[in-house]
């Protein structure tokens, strides 16, 4: 559901942006450290090479004074001054660039502790924010779901209509969430007419029970749909029916012979496939062949359990009711598939 969904995107943000954040922080400290290194050594090789300048400039001067018999003193004093202004200009240059590799590299790395510093704080006040949505969102799906849960109650009651026909659609259905399955009983007491023995409803029973599990029974899966994570990603749908005496969902008068059945009239020779076809209207599935009383109906022709009871099978569409019910009582949207 969109509650969990939205906690998963929190802490994926959280996780993603921090994790840029760290490689902003590295990259850039990375950058710091070789610029510090690169004019370090600029510095370093401007004084070797300045010094050397000036060791060569003595070397050659002072040379040159031999030459120069009794103004020699005069020709070493001027060696030993220029000497010391190459030296002292050597000196203040590199102290120059030390201090500019100094500054420019503190500059550096406050920028890289102000941006990782922003970079930080971005994250916690988005992922602050994404929390506090999630929380709101919580309280929100936790009413949602509350609400929804009331519309999948055990006992499932839905009235029907279609053009002039009317019904209420009644059964039982339970979630096993360790199995991942969905169980639909469906309670049913039958009345015998007159010419009806217990023989023939002992008879009518083993033929109509396994017809109806057989045709509805696991014929599709409820799949949990992408975007949400509820625990079961796909539930199985069983159908039990069970014959009683008391607290039915449906009463369904027997009649003897033979005849047109309708959800609250079979006949002793009606077939499994008629029973099978008029439990589908007892889990709210309408007819799909042609009426002259319901020319609006839809009428498909796709081998229809509700179209052709006979031959026909259960569809998609028909497990439409299973699957809306367990969307509401999970609150995660589940598709039949």
């Amino acid at each position: 559901m969109a509650c969990r969904d939205m906690r998963a995107r929190c802490v994926d943000w959280q996780r993603q942006t921090q994790a840029r954040c760290d490689r902003w922080r590295t990259e850039w400290t990375q950058r710091c450290d070789n610029y510090k290194t690169e004019w370090t050594q600029r510095c370093d090789r401007w004084r070797t090479t300045s010094e050397q300048r000036c060791d060569r400039w003595e070397t050659e001067w002072t040379q040159r004074c031999d030459s120069w018999g009794p103004f020699k003193i005069l020709c070493l004093f001027w060696v030993w001054v220029s000497t010391t202004v190459c030296r002292a200009w050597v000196w203040v240059t590199t102290t120059v660039c030390e201090l500019w590799t100094w500054v420019s590299s503190t500059v550096c790395t406050l920028w890289v502790w102000v941006s990782t510093l922003v970079c930080d704080l971005w994250v916690f006040i988005t992922t602050f924010v994404c929390r506090a949505w999630v929380f709101v969102l919580d309280i929100w799906c936790f009413i949602r779901c509350a609400l929804s849960r009331l519309l999948a109650p055990n006992e499932f009651s839905q009235a029907r209509s279609e053009c002039i026909y009317g019904w209420t659609a009644r059964c039982r259905i339970d979630e096993d969430p360790r199995e991942c399955a969905v169980r639909i009983t469906l309670r049913i007491r039958l009345v015998a007419a007159t010419g009806v023995t217990q023989a023939d409803l002992a008879n009518v029973q083993a033929l109509w029970e396994p017809a109806i599990e057989q045709a509805w029974t696991d014929r599709f899966g409820l799949l949990l749909a992408e975007r949400d994570s509820c625990p079961c990603k796909r539930y199985t749908a069983s159908v039990d029916v069970q014959w009683v005496t008391s607290g039915e969902h449906h009463t369904v008068n027997v009649r003897a012979g033979s005849g047109r059945a309708n959800m609250g009239t079979w006949f002793v020779n009606s077939t499994g496939g008629t029973a099978a076809h008029e439990a589908g209207h007892m889990f709210g599935n309408v007819d799909e062949y042609v009426d002259s009383n319901c020319p609006s109906r839809i009428v498909t022709s796709d081998g229809s359990i509700m179209q052709t009871s006979q031959t026909g099978t259960v569809k998609e569409r028909h497990y439409q009711g299973f699957a809306g019910w367990l969307t509401n009582r999970t609150c995660c949207t589940y598709d039949v598939r």
